[in-house]
């Protein structure tokens, strides 16, 4: 089978922009990336955003997700790090979602200072809660002067 020459051209590309590998490096020096987003519905949108971190060259790649989604994402590979700390509304009483924020965020701020950037959103969903966590962290990553890339 023979590929397009649209497909040749963005091969060409994007090896013209990718830097090359050097042997030399060890895991976690060529990127590491986070991506904050999957839900119960939606687990395939972090993962293909986590994977293709992964094949266009960077070594590391975490995914925040929530309990629901974690298994699904992990399931689809094992290259990926996992991390379950996100919840939705339907799973948290009104008195505890100040504490569940905050035990959120504490638990990003630990890796946030690692990431090269963050890709925020890939099936988030709609729910409130889950959305106002999310721009918490955002605020955060502002601070750590993380780079992100938003997917609205």
């Amino acid at each position: 089978m023979q590929s397009s020459s649209v497909e040749v051209d963005a091969i060409a590309v994007l090896k013209s922009i990718a830097p090359p590998l050097d042997r030399s490096k060890h895991k976690g020096q060529a990127g590491k990336i986070a991506v904050v987003g999957g839900c119960r519905e939606y687990t395939g949108a972090p993962y293909f955003s986590a994977i293709s971190a992964l094949k266009i060259g960077a070594d590391l790649s975490h995914v925040f997700c929530t309990k629901d989604a974690a298994p699904v994402i992990k399931s689809y590979s094992p290259e990926l790090i996992v991390h379950p700390i996100l919840e939705e509304s339907y799973s948290v009483r009104e008195e505890d979602k100040k504490y569940i924020s905050a035990n959120v965020i504490q638990e990003i701020d630990k890796w946030m200072e690692r990431f090269d950037c963050l890709v925020i959103g890939p099936g988030l969903g709609r729910d409130p809660f889950l959305l106002e966590c999310v721009a918490e962290i955002m605020k955060h990553a502002r601070a750590f002067n993380v780079p992100m890339v938003i997917d609205g």
